[in-house]
């Protein structure tokens, strides 16, 4: 048989080898042949440092998809993305056009009631603009965050297919090992059938140490396809809840924020439009309540005058009273003046009798006298 014969038959030997591969486990098909057997050139003059280094490239690159993977599932814009929403929720919960529509009252009539509109107008219109400015500001910020979804959707596409040819190329090199590791064990084979000598005996040892080493190099690789396969639904999940979010954020600048300033709006609309049944409502009342006390008014002040009118300029019984206080001031005086005539007379009584009573006294007192002397 010549070389160019034996060259063929390996070659077919090798194909038929890679067909009795479980292909659809390792994510390959038999057109993946040629590419199973350049990565297995790498192995061609196999050694401990060519199994070390063996599917490397790939290994990294794992490595780098993961961590981007991490780097997008932990990244600060998606705690901002949550922070938007918690704002809209808190708008949401602060606009209480109650609030808006009860202004404090005041006391007075038609002032504090004309005051109590213009002040609620105002008190609308200053709520109105600072909600507005809330709702445009959040706006502009959940574009800017549904902006960068998008973008994340876009490199979480580009990664998947990244991912998509790692996997395969991890089968290849799974492949190609497992391809070798064939040719190890036949090689390891003949040299136990071989007569034993202290070269042979250390060249069966080196080989069984290097298919140990590929079989765990390719028990890395396996883990490492696993794990790819495992990112890709991941970073479906992540996309169709970046997408999710996208549409959420559309919904909400489109929908929700449009719909709560026509909402204020209306709210507004109606409070003037019942502040001013109010006022009208007020007007009347007050209207109707000065017609009353000024008809009251009238009808005491025209008795008042009727009654004053009528009125003689001295009462009668002012002149009975008058009257009858003279007549007693006469009598009173009659009767003090009978009194005292009464009380002289009785006086003089008295005074005659005292002047008796001398007179006695002086009578009886002189023979007395006349006899001493």
């Amino acid at each position: 048989m010549t070389d160019s014969q034996q060259t063929i038959v390996q070659v077919t030997t090798t194909e038929q080898d890679f067909q009795r591969l479980n292909l659809s486990e390792l994510g390959l098909q038999a057109s993946d042949f040629d590419a199973v057997l350049q990565a297995a050139a790498e192995l061609d003059e196999i050694d401990q440092h060519r199994v070390a280094e063996y599917g490397k490239n790939i290994a990294t690159q794992t490595a780098s998809y993961t961590d981007e993977l991490l780097s997008l599932v932990n990244h600060k814009d998606l705690d901002e993305t949550g922070q938007k929403l918690n704002q809209v929720v808190q708008v949401a919960q602060q606009l209480n056009t109650a609030s808006l529509l009860h202004p404090k009252k005041r006391s007075g009539f038609l002032g504090g009631l004309l005051n109590k509109v213009k002040t609620a107008k105002q008190s609308f219109e200053q709520n109105f603009q600072d909600t507005k400015a809330q709702i445009d500001q959040l706006v502009q910020e959940v574009d800017t965050s549904q902006t960068g979804l998008q973008h994340r959707v876009a490199t979480l596409e580009h990664m998947f297919s990244g991912v998509q040819q790692e996997y395969k190329q991890l089968g290849v090199y799974i492949a190609a090992g497992q391809l070798k590791q064939q040719q190890l064990q036949q090689d390891i084979a003949a040299l136990a059938t071989a007569p034993s000598d202290p070269q042979t005996t250390q060249q069966l040892y080196d080989l069984n140490h290097v298919a140990n080493n590929l079989e765990k190099r390719i028990s890395d690789l396996q883990i490492l396809q696993q794990s790819a396969m495992q990112t890709l639904p991941m970073i479906r999940i992540i996309q169709s809840n970046n997408l999710m979010l996208v549409d959420k954020f559309y919904a909400i600048k489109n929908i929700t924020l449009p719909a709560w300033k026509n909402q204020i709006s209306l709210a507004i609309s109606l409070n003037e439009q019942k502040n001013s049944v109010q006022l009208a409502n007020a007007i009347d009342d007050a209207t109707n309540a000065l017609l009353r006390r000024n008809a009251e008014l009238l009808h005491q002040n025209s008795v008042d005058t009727a009654r004053a009118n009528q009125r003689s300029v001295i009462d009668v019984d002012t002149l009975e009273h008058v009257q009858t206080t003279l007549i007693k001031t006469v009598n009173d005086v009659i009767e003090i003046q009978k009194q005292g005539l009464e009380k002289r007379a009785q006086a003089s009584i008295r005074l005659r009798q005292l002047q008796q009573d001398l007179d006695h006294l002086v009578r009886d007192s002189s023979p007395q006298l006349q006899q001493k002397s």
